[in-house]
């Protein structure tokens, strides 16, 4: 890889860097209003997840955008006169730096996906671990499914956890701590379940595992992983609501949750993986106010200025694209893309007193060349090209610059 471009990767790096910066900061406001103003949490929870892919998908448009500068200022004439450009050492060393930021980028993500990884085969042993349900169970899971919310009852096996949790992908499968039936009364069994049962209704199991891979993307984004523990939060919320809307007492729901969070001891069993969703995950104090307050559950409509301050921060993350236009405004960026391996292959046409030449040149090296439009032989060193006819008799000297310049002495 040329010390050009190493020096193109160290100035994106640059610039892509504080971009991700900047719109993670404005990602977090605009999701923070929002949060504010929108009183419903299923509707809370989708702009959650809008907003963290958001953040996946910033990054990407902006060196979109960058690119497409780049492209297009290659194929625009020059506006300035040529000056030189050479790899100097600190760009080396610079380059040197971004590649080693995107090799720990790429170790933090193999990690990730290897913790994943793990946290889905110790899910499988729990379940293959596991023990049948006791009747009572049963008949309160079937008694749950009749209100409505799903067509088919998940699979229900006791397993050594600290709470209920619902996991699998293709089939939907739930794990309960042993002696649930006798800690909880039926009216808060059935709470439970019916949370339980909102999570497949809404197909969480999927949502949260492309969550979990686009964390996997941003492991050192903190805004990710501070949207990453609002979803959860408000997933939760919504299960809550949506069980409240099949039956389930409100009251029932949150002394079912203050239960299991007194029982969720280290002794208990395992604490919830983060691909299975636990009825006891999330914001425990918000939840049981939520659900045992009246003015906790009421959905007030948004108040005006609070939207129009979340749509205003929401429209500034956009702006924030036009960042990757500092390639058109940065000189050095474009010259270094047009010298690197990024850049694309020139077709000068020149001419002077003598008649028409012309060249195709890519990355500063003369592929082709032709003069008064009949082919000519090449010798290049450095900069430095002579175009030679048949004889290897020189006919024009020209200095070709990386960036893709070319000067020469008008002939005559």
């Amino acid at each position: 890889m040329s010390g050009f471009t190493l020096a193109l990767l160290a100035r994106l790096g640059g610039w892509g860097g504080l971009a991700i910066v900047l719109q993670g900061v404005l990602v977090l406001l605009s999701w923070q209003a929002w949060r504010r103003a929108v009183p419903q949490p299923a509707l809370r929870h989708r702009l959650a997840c809008l907003h963290l892919a958001a953040l996946l998908v910033l990054p990407v448009l902006t060196l979109g955008v960058a690119q497409g500068a780049l492209v297009a200022a290659a194929q625009a004439p020059p506006q300035h006169a040529p000056v030189a450009l050479r790899a100097a050492a600190s760009d080396g060393v610079r380059g040197a730096v971004a590649l080693a930021v995107l090799a720990a980028w790429s170790l933090g993500v193999l990690a990730m996906l290897w913790r994943l990884a793990r946290e889905a085969r110790a899910l499988v042993r729990q379940r293959d671990a596991s023990a049948p349900a006791p009747g009572p169970l049963r008949a309160a899971l079937r008694r749950s499914v009749r209100r409505g919310l799903v067509d088919v009852a998940p699979v229900v096996r006791v397993a050594a956890v600290a709470s209920p949790q619902v996991a699998g992908w293709w089939r939907p499968w739930l794990l309960v701590p042993p002696g649930l039936t006798a800690r909880l009364a039926p009216a808060e069994l059935d709470a439970v379940l019916l949370h339980e049962l909102a999570h497949v209704r809404r197909g969480d199991l999927r949502w949260n595992l492309l969550q979990r891979l686009a964390l996997a993307l941003l492991w050192f984004h903190p805004v990710a992983w501070r949207l990453q523990a609002q979803l959860a939060r408000e997933r939760e919320r919504c299960c809550d609501v949506l069980a409240v809307g099949h039956g389930a007492s409100p009251e029932a729901l949150a002394r079912a949750l203050v239960k299991l969070a007194e029982a969720a001891t280290p002794a208990s069993g395992r604490p919830a993986s983060g691909l299975a969703l636990a009825v006891s995950q999330g914001g425990l104090v918000e939840r049981v106010h939520a659900l045992v307050e009246p003015a906790g559950r009421a959905e007030s409509p948004p108040a005006r200025h609070r939207m129009l301050v979340a749509l205003g921060l929401s429209a500034a993350c956009l702006l924030v694209l036009g960042a990757g236009r500092i390639a058109a405004v940065d000189p050095l960026l474009g010259d270094l893309y047009m010298a690197s391996a990024f850049g694309p292959t020139l077709d000068i046409q020149a001419r002077d007193a003598a008649g028409p030449f012309a060249l195709r040149v890519r990355q500063g090296r003369v592929i082709e060349a032709s003069v008064r439009d009949q082919p000519v032989g090449v010798q290049q060193v450095g900069s430095r090209v002579t175009l030679t006819d048949a004889a290897q008799s020189p006919l024009l000297v020209l200095t070709v610059m990386p960036q893709g310049r070319v000067q020469w002495e008008a002939r005559r």
